[in-house]
Order: C-alpha cells, then structure tokens, then sequence
C-alpha cells in the first residue's frame, strides 16, 4: 500500500482541548519531505453543541408533549359531541328504537337527555298508533267476542273470490260448523262454565283450521263458524271434516256437553259467477242436514258438481313440467297513479295445464309445499331481468316467496344476480311481499332487504289489511308501496269501517317513503273514495285488465284515464 493511517485508541487524547488536530505524513515519492495537514475535528465540539442545544431540545419536547396532550383533551371532550352528531344523523336518517339510544360520554349531557326524552315520546306515541291501527283492522274485520274474523269480513272475502277479477275460474269450498248454543247453556250451566268450553272449541278450531294455508275462519252467527278454503275440493272438505270430528272425539268428557253429538259440519263447493248468498245458503242447509242425522257429522250440499282439483302427484308433475319449459306464462297489469301514469306493471303468473289456466293463487301453496319455492323464485327472476331489457323504460314489479328470501343461500345468490346488473335496471326492479309473511318472519328479513334497498332494487308490500297485524314494520323496513287487498277495496264507498282502515294506514306511512296503492279496483265510486283517503295509485279493471305479456310490444302505453 502506498499509505496507511490508523486511528489511536483514544480519539481526543486525555488533556486536548483543543478543537483542531494535526496530522504529518512523508511523502514516499520525495524522501526527507512531508506533508502537514492541520484540520478541525468535527467531534471537538460535539460535547459542546450538545451542552448548548440541550435546553433547546428539552423545550421542544416540552412543547410537543403539551401539544399532545393538548389534542388529546380536545379529542375527549369532541368525543362526546362527535358522537351526539353521528347519533343526530342516524336518527335523521330514519333509524329508530332502542339502537339510537344515547350513551353517558354523549356531551353536552343535557342535550342528550333532551333528545332520548323526545325519542321515547315518539317510540311511544308510534306504539300508540299502532294499538289503534290494530283496533280499527278488529273493528272492521274482527269478532268481539271469540276474536275470530266476523260475518261481514268472511261474506267479503267469499265476495271478492267469487268475481274473480282474473277470470281464471276460481273454485273452492265453504264449510259451516254448527256448534252447541252456548247462550242456552250459559242460562243452564252458569256463565263462567260455559265460555270456558266454548273457548276450548274455538281453540281446537282456530288451531285445527291453522293448517291450511289460504284459509280463514270466521264466527257467522252465534254458534255457527264458517270456514273459507279456496282452491279446494269436496274430497279434501271431506277429509278435513273428518279429522275434525276426531279431533273432537279427542276431548276431555265432561257433563256440560255430549261429546258425541256436539259438532255439525255443512260443506258447500263454489263456484265464480254465484253469490255470496247463494252459497251461504247452501252451506246452512248442508250443516241443517248434518244435525238432523244427529251425532257428530258432515253433509254435502251438492256432490254432483265436477271436481276441479287435482291430486299431490298431478300438481308435482304439473309444476315440475312447467319449471321445466321456463316458467309459467306471464301477464302484465299496471299501476296508476292519482294523474294517471303508470308507476310500474305487475307481472303476473298463470300455469297452463291443457285444458286452463291456473292462476299463481291456487298453485304457489303447492309450490311451497314441495319445496320449489326456490328454484321457482330464481326463475322467476332471472325471466324479470331479461324483460327488463325489452321495455327500458318501464317499471316492472313481481311477487316473491318470503320462505325463498330467508334462506342464506339464495341471498348470495340474488346478490350476485343483483348486481351483475347495470345500476338503471336495477332501480327498474320492484320486489312484492306479502304482508302477513313479512311480519312474521320481519326480522330475518330486514339484513336482505337493506342490501336489496342498497343495490337500488325497490320493495313492495303486498295484500295489506288481510290479515290482523300491527302497523309498527312500515317504520322499520324501507318500503316503497304498500298495496291494499281486494277485499279492501271492494264497494268501498259503501263501508265506513273500511274507509276507516284505509285511512289508518294511509296515515301510519305518514313520514316514511311508503306510498299506499291500490289492488282490484272495479269502479269510479271506489277510486274516487280512495283518493279522498289519501292513497296515491291504483290498479284494477278500472285502469286496465291483465294482459298477456307480449315481447313484440315496443311500447306499452304510460298513462290511463281515471
């Protein structure tokens, strides 16, 4: 190596003060020369900096922990206003209950307090609404006393399925149960007594009839109950009349009533086209002819009429051939509004099975029965998209099975079909649930139904003020239209306590994003009553009749005469 210089151990030898170092090395090339290099030791002065600036950084860290400290009281006294704002935006977002309570870090305090006082008022008062909603639906559909449906509801019901808007041929039975009078027992036997075994049979029955879906059971007249069962036959009258009169052989013996000639059962099939009285009639001879063959019986009106139903394994292969071939054939009916444009088309589904058509009523029970609902529901929407595509810029509206939208694995799927979808498509979707499904299984429904409203997919409420429920679900789901029943709508004018009804609801989805529509609307007199109530469309004969759905159509028309 030409030149080599090492380090001595100690850097600033002991007693050097100074800051400059000194350093002589010989030039090789040029003997008895050398070169002295005198240079400032950059770590002279480190130890004097270093004493200097000390102050200096203390203060920063002084002022920086201050700082710190600083933004972080700020942070914990913001916090509770951070949070009073987060709750103030959620509750004006619509959320409310028990989930926009407050918390004791809320701040100012009484701020907080004020606003959970005035959410409990409100938590109240909507309770409050909804007992009388319940009220007025009891009073107008409701027996006081077994509190069963009573006449008038049952004869509207019977009525409404009798005139068979959709001309498909509506069917079904009736059945009258006469049981004992119980008034000439309570004037024998004492009061107490004899409700109490007039409550045990209406138990039985209430619970008995629960088993068919589509049914209702109403007190006619005293000791009489009528039983609606559409879309059945004589021969499952018959059977479920049986199993009745074993179920009743089934109770407890007691001295009050002989239980072997206790219940008298008259059945009567119908028809579309008869009348309300007509069938009534028939029915009550029936139950006349069972109590004078005494003992526990049924009698059959009429079972010369031809049977129109069909048996489990013909409805399996029925549904299964037309799942097969794509689906059910589709008809469209639209929804007016108050100026008369159509707001959307409610697709509607009918089977064809070779000699008629079969309306989704009568068949969609079996369809849940056998456990298709899925398979059928996926169907039916995968077909909804791609009409969606045909007419751009309608509206299209189709009635899915609530047992299909619980079940995880066609939330994923819908989901992912969702939103495969452009965003326009999307918004065009109008999903419809029926009401009494939607209550009972409500809170299962409400994480779906959230992601739907998410992805832009709209949600309708279908057949509300058939069935006795509460009012409070249109304040926690997001719903767009809530469709009334027939039944509802039917000589409206004419029924106050159902003018009544229509206007409770009307007013319990005051303050939501929930419009009122309604469904099998006949006659001027009954759109002129329901848009005094307040409702904001409808859709009926009135407006326009179904029609079978036609993708050669370009256009279909957007507004209708009212």
């Amino acid at each position: 190596s030409v030149y080599s210089h090492s380090r001595a151990r100690g850097y600033r030898p002991a007693g050097t003060s100074d800051m400059y170092r000194e350093l002589v090395v010989p030039l090789i090339k040029h003997p008895g020369m050398s070169l002295r290099l005198v240079y400032q030791d950059p770590m002279g002065n480190y130890f004097h900096s270093l004493i200097t600036t000390a102050p200096l950084t203390l203060a920063i860290g002084f002022i920086v922990l201050i700082l710190f400290l600083s933004v972080r009281w700020l942070q914990r006294q913001l916090s509770g206003q951070e949070l009073l704002e987060i709750r103030s935006t959620r509750i004006l977002n619509g959320e409310r209950g028990a989930n926009v309570r407050g918390s004791v870090y809320e701040w100012p305090a009484r701020t907080s307090s004020a606003l959970d006082v005035l959410l409990s008022e409100i938590q109240f008062a909507h309770e409050q609404r909804s007992r009388l909603d319940t009220l007025i639906r009891s009073y107008a559909a409701q027996d006081t006393k077994t509190g069963l449906g009573n006449r008038l509801f049952f004869d509207n019901q019977l009525a409404t399925l009798l005139e068979d808007q959709e001309k498909v041929g509506v069917h079904g039975v009736v059945m009258m149960i006469r049981l004992p009078d119980f008034n000439l027992l309570r004037d024998s036997l004492g009061g107490n007594q004899a409700e109490e075994q007039m409550f045990m049979l209406i138990n039985l029955l209430s619970t008995f009839i629960m088993r068919y879906p589509g049914s209702l059971l109403a007190r006619y007249h005293r000791s009489d109950f009528a039983v609606l069962l559409p879309h059945r036959t004589l021969k499952e009258a018959e059977s479920i009349a049986g199993q009745l009169l074993k179920a009743v052989d089934a109770l407890p013996a007691n001295k009050m009533l002989d239980r072997d000639d206790m219940v008298h059962i008259g059945i009567c099939a119908w028809r579309s086209g008869q009348s309300t009285e007509q069938v009534m009639e028939h029915a009550e001879a029936a139950a006349r002819n069972a109590a004078l063959q005494g003992g526990n019986s049924w009698a059959i009106y009429d079972d010369t009429l031809p049977e129109k139903g069909r048996g489990n394994v013909r409805w399996r292969t029925l549904i299964e051939q037309m799942l097969n071939r794509g689906g059910p054939r589709l008809y469209q009916k639209p929804a007016v509004t108050r100026e008369g444009r159509v707001h959307h088309r409610e697709l509607m589904c009918r089977i064809y099975d070779g000699k008629e058509e079969v309306s989704s009523a009568e068949y969609m029970p079996m369809v849940l029965q056998f456990g298709l609902s899925e398979e059928y529901d996926r169907l039916q929407i995968s077909r909804l998209i791609t009409l969606l595509g045909y007419w751009p810029d309608e509206n299209l509206a189709m009635q899915l099975t609530v047992e299909s939208l619980i079940r995880p694995r066609f939330q994923r799927w819908l989901r992912d079909t969702l939103m495969q979808c452009e965003k326009s498509q999307r918004n065009r979707i109008i999903i419809e649930l029926a009401e009494a499904d939607v209550c009972q299984h409500i809170s299962r429904l409400q994480p779906i139904l959230r992601l739907v409203n998410a992805l832009g997919v709209r949600v309708a409420v279908t057949q509300a003020g058939l069935t006795l429920v509460s009012t409070s679900w249109i304040k926690a789901l997001n719903v767009e239209l809530l469709k009334l029943h027939p039944s509802l709508v039917r000589n409206i004018e004419k029924r106050t306590e159902n003018q009544l009804l229509v206007q409770s609801l009307v007013e319990a989805c005051a303050g939501t994003p929930t419009q009122v529509y309604a469904t099998g609307v006949r006659s001027r007199g009954e759109w002129q009553t329901l848009t005094k109530r307040g409702v904001a469309g409808g859709q009926g004969d009135f407006f326009a009749s179904s029609q079978l759905l036609d993708t050669n159509v370009k256009k279909y028309s957007q507004r209708y005469s009212v």
